[in-house]
C-alpha cells in the first residue's frame, strides 16, 4: 500500500505481495483502521490505503494498534500479577528497551529499507546497534563474567 501511494489495494493484493496469510492479513486490518493507521473503502475500486504519516508513524504504533500494549511480561500491564511489580527493575529496564526499540523504526524506515534497516539488522544478527548499544550486551556480559 506504501508503494502504491494514494492508490487503494485489495486486502489479498496486499498478501499476495507481502508473503503473508490472507487470514492474518484481514484479521488485523479493522485494527489498523480504528486506530487510524489505514483507510478503506469497498467497493470495485476500493480497497486499502494508508491513512497515516510513514514517516512519523513508528513500529510500536502499528503493534499497539493491533494488540494493545506491548509488554515483556505480563506484570507490566497487570500490577496485581505480581506483588513486587512496583520496585521490578527487570521490568523497567526491559520494558523500556523493548519500547525504545520499536519506537525507533518507523514505517517509511522499515518500508524504504526493510531488513537492512540498522536496528532491524542488527536485531535479526545479533549485532551492535550503534546508537542504542548492543541488545546482545547481556550475553555478552555474562559470557565474560564466566571467563
Amino acid at each position: 500500500a506504501y508503494r502504491n501511494g494514494d492508490a487503494y489495494m485489495s486486502v489479498s493484493e496486499i498478501a499476495d505481495q507481502q508473503g503473508i496469510p490472507y487470514a492474518f492479513a484481514r484479521s488485523i486490518q479493522h485494527d489498523l483502521v480504528k486506530s487510524g493507521l489505514i483507510k478503506t473503502v469497498r467497493g470495485a475500486r476500493g480497497g486499502l490505503v494508508l491513512d497515516c504519516d510513514p514517516a512519523s508513524t513508528t513500529m510500536l504504533d502499528v503493534l499497539e494498534s493491533i494488540q494493545g500494549p506491548v509488554s515483556i511480561s505480563a506484570c507490566v500491564l497487570d500490577p496485581t500479577c505480581c506483588e513486587r511489580q512496583e520496585g521490578c527493575d527487570y521490568n523497567k529496564v526491559w520494558q523500556g528497551l523493548l519500547n525504545a526499540y520499536f519506537s525507533s523504526i518507523t514505517l517509511e524506515e522499515l518500508f524504504e529499507q526493510g531488513v537492512k534497516h540498522p536496528a532491524v539488522s542488527a536485531a535479526i544478527t545479533c549485532q551492535h546497534i550503534p546508537a542504542n548499544g548492543s541488545h546482545c550486551g547481556a550475553r555478552k556480559l555474562s559470557v565474560e563474567a564466566a571467563g
